[in-house]
């Protein structure tokens, strides 16, 4: 693991912290059938022994690298941004330390890249599952190509998730953008990132899954919220909405057909924004994070008071619903 390649066409740079599932990701990325890669391992400063399982490898295309002390707990974006200085290749993914890709994801996605090379940003269809194996969502079907506006209509609309390691960037583009947007814990930074590099389209594989994205409590958008992230939630909502509105705004469409997406987009923006957004983060919110921070949540455009006001209801609905169901339990003992 210490040959460093001269010349390569893909990085993949994982940022690891977590342990329980790295070997299962390495596997993923090292086994793929197309080998014109290097993979990049950055351990953020972890606690967890990441050394061991890094070590078992005896592969060149390896290079393995420890950051002196912790980035990602204050700043993600930052320690994204740190990691991937080390790539070399023409092409980056930002790998994660608990998914899982095809093995042929690769092999599939390169041939996306040779026919669009004009192209920044590339993504496969994506199933999303819990530990469990459980299956929550799989990514509907597209054309290979999108452009901006196509791709703002399918994700405000839900038809395709977000997320980050299963895209493709072009190195030299990101970086000339500045890495990663980095936006408050990380909240919309893959979403703009992606955006901001999509003024050639998007190259889209969508004829199966090629990626496995793991939800489990350590995710940003699944974890319990308290006063301090729940006002970077919103913080950062607000950035990528009025980003968003400022974009749609300027843009001039080129036909009755992208002035037609153009009214869906700003109708599913503001209601994706509502409820799979801040609904969702008020219900893993405590009252008192609620009711706190409702100064900062209203300042996100299509948000009010009184909306904030409603989704108290959810720290009560599921105290109860906890409570009911250990009297549940210990009646059935």
């Amino acid at each position: 693991m210490e040959k460093v390649l001269e010349k390569v066409k893909y990085s993949f740079v994982l940022p690891a912290y977590k342990a329980k599932y790295l070997k299962e990701s390495i596997d993923s990325i090292i086994n793929q059938t197309y080998t014109d890669f290097e993979l990049i391992i950055v351990n953020d400063a972890s606690p967890e022994d990441v050394d061991s399982i890094v070590n078992s490898y005896q592969d060149d295309r390896i290079q393995y690298y420890r950051n002196e002390k912790n980035i990602g707990g204050t700043d993600l974006v930052a320690q994204w941004n740190y990691s991937i200085s080390y790539a070399k290749g023409e092409y980056l993914i930002l790998a994660s330390d608990d998914d899982i890709y095809s093995l042929e994801y690769l092999e599939k996605m390169d041939t996306l890249v040779r026919r669009y090379p004009e192209t920044n940003v590339f993504r496969c269809r994506v199933k999303r599952f819990e530990n469990s194996g459980k299956i929550l969502q799989i990514d509907g079907y597209e054309g290979e190509y999108l452009t901006k506006i196509e791709y703002l209509h399918l994700w405000t609309a839900k038809h395709i998730g977000s997320g980050i390691p299963f895209v493709i960037f072009k190195r030299e583009a990101l970086m000339n953008i500045g890495g990663f947007v980095n936006y408050p814990l990380a909240w919309f930074s893959d979403d703009a990132t992606i955006f901001k590099l999509a003024d050639n389209g998007i190259g889209v594989y969508s004829k199966e899954t090629l990626f496995s994205f793991r939800y489990s409590n350590e995710n940003i958008s699944t974890a319990k919220n308290n006063k301090k992230s729940l006002v970077a939630k919103y913080r950062a909502t607000r950035m990528f909405y009025d980003h968003c509105i400022e974009f749609l705004e300027n843009y001039v469409p080129r036909d009755e057909e992208e002035e037609h997406l153009i009214t869906s987009i700003e109708y599913n923006l503001v209601r994706m924004i509502r409820k799979d957004k801040v609904r969702n983060q008020l219900r893993t919110s405590s009252l008192h994070a609620i009711v706190s921070t409702i100064n900062e949540g209203r300042k996100i455009g299509p948000i009010s008071t009184f909306y904030i006001m409603m989704c108290c209801k959810y720290p009560f609905k599921y105290f109860f619903k906890r409570c009911f169901s250990k009297k549940y339990r210990k009646y059935k003992k």
